[in-house]
Order: structure tokens, then C-alpha cells, then sequence
């Protein structure tokens, strides 16, 4: 505790004293979505480079969703990070120095006054004075997708998914704004799960309402992921913020979600409240957060604590965030434990050194991830579930234009594992291959833990077509894997194929096969989609 309060006050002086350089924002889309990598396009890519972090707005801060693997002259690549979901259509944000941020203003400006000169045109309008009210912008998609897999083991399995996502702010130029994303997803011809349970299906993950009181107050109703204590998940009940300054706090009164199927359970209730304090700067935001919250099952205290999270630029080039948790009151198998105990903690430090290099540091030891939805294969869940934890490192560098080396490493000793579990990652880019102008990465990864040895190789293709409309991209990978305890050899030669197109503005859709092939047994993913954004 007394480290957790040292650690606290340092965070707290550094964020009131740090000063940082200017950086510019640009302003990208999520075109294409695959199991391990999320694609951005930007009017212009340039000074995006390996080892960046790509943002969304939330309340008025910068949130990191996305470590970009390698850039194009209009795209990027990159892995998602912390625990915002990125849909297709989702706008993000990029920082980038001011000079690589002109391209960028000079085509945004030529595109805003030829859509002003033609509304002005159509509507015969006259310029006036800008109304002094909330002006009502509603952004949303819905999307239509299919999974089918197929196997020489069982029958074919056909899964429908429909999305709705909408974001309504300032509904009518009030003050009432209305966040949504919900999803449906069933078996084609099998509804006994639907009928048993209509959770098997539905997920709910964000459906709010925001009022704002005035300038200074705001209060939400409904399930929301709090950006300032983002760590403690969904939480359905209320919620209220006030900011005097440079300072916010704010109370909860609501329900975890239910572990099984995410839907409303009445019997977790929880509460509590959170400080904090934010500077805006040049450069984004600095934000300290400390809440005390009180959780409960069917009535009685099931767990009390404190979270801590700091989200900060420190200096220019240099991002940090750590979020924690100290235990002050838990249940242990029907037996109450008093005392401090720190039960989470993520750390994570990114410094860009030059324009060519950047380095990363993470140690990560929150509890494990419960996937309500996935359509990862079994190789990647694998390497999820092993790799995430523990204490990892990670160096980018670029040699030259076009080209990248990204080097990662991690060590997790965790109690009850007979040996430490250990991961090595390699990929290298070159996105300039052949005068077609190819995107190119190699893979290796090589994983010891105490019941898997074995590597994976990798390589991939991507290419832009019809100025940014088409992308297709094709990719192989290898799997040689021993079970330690069983004493048995798993390899895998997986590949893929995926290709998406934007058909007008708001329209688009997507096709994606990947195969899986064992020396007995052959497995077939096909994931089809249609997205329409309004």
C-alpha cells in the first residue's frame, strides 16, 4: 500500500509539471476487421509510422485503441489495445507532427469547401450567424454478417450476426444523447437456444442515455463502459460526473453484468464513487482516477476496493497507463478476508525515440478475459490466452521507407505452472513490393510454456486497388506444436483470404475464408458481411 501511495503521488506531480510539444490530430476510419488485425484509412497517412498509437474521443479525451504495425501512404495496421471495441465505420484519431499534418488540412479544407459550395448552391442559402445551440449529429451503421464453418468431423454450422450501432448526440439540439451497440446472433434453422434463453443471442454491450445537466454535469442511464475507471467493465444502473476545472468527480449506483450470457443480473449490485484530475495540453490529455468501490452478490458485500488509473503523455513522444486494483474486502470461499491486497495491475510505457525507432514495455497480471463472442481459431485463442499476462517488451524499427522490424518479448511466472511461460515475436513489413506496390509481412513466433512448445510461422499480402475502394489480402501460416504432458505433435497449415469493398460512402462489404489443414482433419471458416453506415 504504502508503494501504491508513493506510486499515486508520483503520477500526480508529474501530470501537474509535465509540459509537452505540439502535435496535430487526423482524423481516420476503421475500414476492415480480421481476428488479430484492425485496418484504418486516413486521407493521408504520412507521419504514421510503427509503434504509434491510434485514438478515439471520448468525453473529451484521447483513448488509445490501437499499436499500429505497419503504414501505407493513406492506411495503417495495427493490434488493438485496452478495452475499447472498434467497429467498421468507427472514426479514430492519429497525432502526427505539424508539418505531416498539412497534406491531411489541405485536403479536408478543398473537400469542406466543395461540400459548403454545394449545399449552398442546391439550397440557395446565405451565410449567417452560427446558432447558439446544441446542434442534434447522429452517427450509427448496421451490419448483416455470416459464419459458416465447415469440417470432415460434424456438419456444417451456418451463424447469422446482425449489428445495430448508433451514437445520437444532442438528439433534437437537446441536451439527451443516446450511445447503442447491440448484437444478434443465432445458428440458421436452430432457434432452441434463442427460445431457452434469448441472451444466448443477444448482447447488449453499450445502450445509454446521457443528459447533461449543464456545462459542468452530466448523468447516464443505462449500461456504459466508464472511460475513467474503464478497467471495472459494463455497468448498468446510473451514473453521474462533475467537473470544476481541472477536476472531475462522480458516483455509481448499478450491476455488473451477468458472468454467463452478459445479460442483466439484479443480484450484482454495485457502488462507489471516483475523483480525478485532467490537463489538456498541446499534445492530448493527462488524466489521474481514483474510485472505491463496494460490490455485492444477492445482498452481502462480495468484494470492496480502490482503482487507480493514470492515462498520461509525459513528455513529447512518451505515453504511459496503469490501471490497478487494491482489495480491501473479499470473499475467499465463503470466508471474509480483510486487508490490503493488490489484486491487478497493468502497466504500460511507450517511448518513440526518432521517427525510425520506438520502444514499448507493458506488465500485465489483471485477471483473465471472458470472451462473451469470438471467432478467433484455436491457435490464436492459444496464444492469447498465454501471452497476455506477465511482463513483455517490444522494439520497432524502420530502417528505411517502406520497411519494418518489429521485435517483441514476454516472461509470465505463474504460481502453480511448472516452468515460467516464455513468447518471441518477429514481423517484418515492406509495403513497396514489385511495382504493384504489395504490403508484405513475415511472422515467427516461437511459445515455452509448461504444457505447449512450438513455433508459428506466418506470411501476408495486402494491396489497395480503385484508390482505396478495394482491399484483398491472402496469408499463410505454419503450426508446429508438441503437448508437453500428452507427448503428442500438433501441425497446422492455416490459410486465408480476405476482401472488402467500398461501394459508395456509407455502403461496404467484406469476405473472408480461412483453412485450417491437419494431417487427418481439415476445417473451413467463410465470414461474409454487409455494412451500411448512416
Amino acid at each position: 500500500m504504502r508503494i501504491f501511495i508513493i506510486v499515486l503521488g508520483m503520477f500526480l506531480f508529474i501530470q501537474v509539471i509535465s509540459a509537452q510539444n505540439k502535435k496535430n490530430e487526423i482524423e481516420g476510419a476503421v475500414t476492415f476487421m480480421t481476428a488479430q488485425n484492425i485496418y484504418v484509412k486516413f486521407l493521408s497517412a504520412k507521419g504514421i509510422s510503427t509503434g504509434d498509437k491510434i485514438f478515439i474521443r471520448k468525453n473529451d479525451l484521447l483513448v488509445e485503441v490501437l499499436s499500429v504495425e505497419n503504414a501505407s501512404s493513406v492506411s495503417c495496421v495495427g493490434k488493438p489495445v485496452g478495452s475499447e471495441k472498434l467497429k467498421v465505420g468507427d472514426k479514430v484519431i492519429a497525432l502526427v507532427t505539424k508539418e505531416d499534418a498539412v497534406a491531411v488540412q489541405e485536403i479536408q479544407k478543398e473537400q469542406v469547401n466543395q461540400a459548403v459550395a454545394d449545399t449552398s448552391k442546391s439550397l440557395n442559402l446565405k451565410a449567417g450567424p452560427t446558432p447558439l445551440f446544441r446542434k442534434e449529429r447522429i452517427d450509427g451503421r448496421v451490419q448483416i454478417s455470416s459464419y459458416t464453418n465447415l469440417s470432415n468431423l460434424q456438419p456444417a454450422n451456418n451463424r447469422l450476426r446482425y449489428i445495430f450501432s448508433m451514437n445520437a448526440s444532442n438528439i433534437s439540439n437537446s441536451r439527451f444523447s443516446l450511445d447503442t451497440y447491440i448484437s444478434f446472433a443465432h445458428k440458421l434453422n436452430d432457434w432452441t437456444p434463442v427460445k431457452d434463453n434469448i441472451f444466448n443471442a443477444l448482447k447488449i454491450y453499450d445502450l445509454n442515455l446521457k443528459y447533461e445537466a449543464d456545462s459542468k454535469t452530466t448523468i447516464w442511464l443505462g449500461r456504459k463502459i466508464n472511460p475513467k475507471i474503464s478497467s471495472l467493465g459494463a455497468i448498468d444502473g446510473v451514473q453521474f460526473e462533475m467537473n470544476s476545472g481541472q477536476f472531475f468527480w462522480g458516483g455509481v449506483v448499478g450491476f455488473r453484468p451477468d458472468y454467463v450470457d452478459y445479460s442483466f443480473n439484479g443480484k450484482l449490485l454495485e457502488y462507489g464513487a471516483f475523483i480525478g484530475h485532467t490537463i489538456k495540453n498541446d499534445n492530448g490529455v493527462m488524466q489521474t482516477s481514483l474510485a472505491g468501490f463496494n460490490q455485492t452478490n444477492s445482498g452481502n458485500t462480495d468484494r470492496r476496493f480502490v482503482y487507480f488509473q493514470h492515462d498520461n503523455s509525459l513528455f513529447n513522444n512518451l505515453n504511459l497507463f496503469v490501471s490497478s486494483e487494491v482489495d480491501l474486502y473479499k470473499m475467499v470461499n465463503g470466508i471474509p478476508s480483510n486487508g490490503l491486497s493488490l489484486t491487478s495491475l497493468y502497466l504500460m510505457l511507450n517511448y518513440r525515440i526518432s521517427k525510425r525507432l520506438s520502444v514499448s514495455t507493458s506488465y500485465d497480471n489483471r485477471k483473465n478475459i471472458i470472451y462473451y463472442e469470438t471467432f478467433k481459431n484455436y491457435i490464436d485463442v492459444m496464444l492469447a490466452d498465454a501471452t497476455r499476462q506477465g511482463v513483455q517488451a517490444r522494439i520497432n524499427y524502420r530502417p528505411v521507407n517502406y520497411m519494418s522490424v518489429g521485435v517483441s518479448a514476454s516472461y509470465w511466472d505463474r504460481a502453480g505452472d511448472s516452468k515460467p511461460t516464455k513468447n518471441f515475436n518477429v514481423i517484418f513489413n515492406y509495403s513497396q513490393l514489385t511495382s504493384l506496390k504489395i504490403s508484405t509481412t513475415l511472422t515467427a513466433n516461437i511459445l515455452k510454456t509448461s504444457y505447449v512448445d512450438g513455433v508459428v510461422y506466418g506470411v501476408r499480402f495486402d494491396k489497395d486497388f480503385l484508390n482505396g475502394k478495394m482491399n484483398w489480402g491472402v496469408n499463410y501460416r505454419f503450426v508446429d506444436y508438441n503437448y508437453l504432458i500428452s507427448s503428442s505433435k500438433l501441425i497446422e497449415h492455416i490459410g486465408g483470404i480476405d476482401l472488402s469493398y467500398q461501394f459508395t460512402r456509407k455502403f461496404s462489404m467484406s469476405f473472408n475464408y480461412e483453412g485450417t489443414f491437419e494431417k487427418q482433419n481439415k476445417y473451413h471458416q467463410i465470414y461474409c458481411s454487409l455494412i451500411k453506415r448512416f
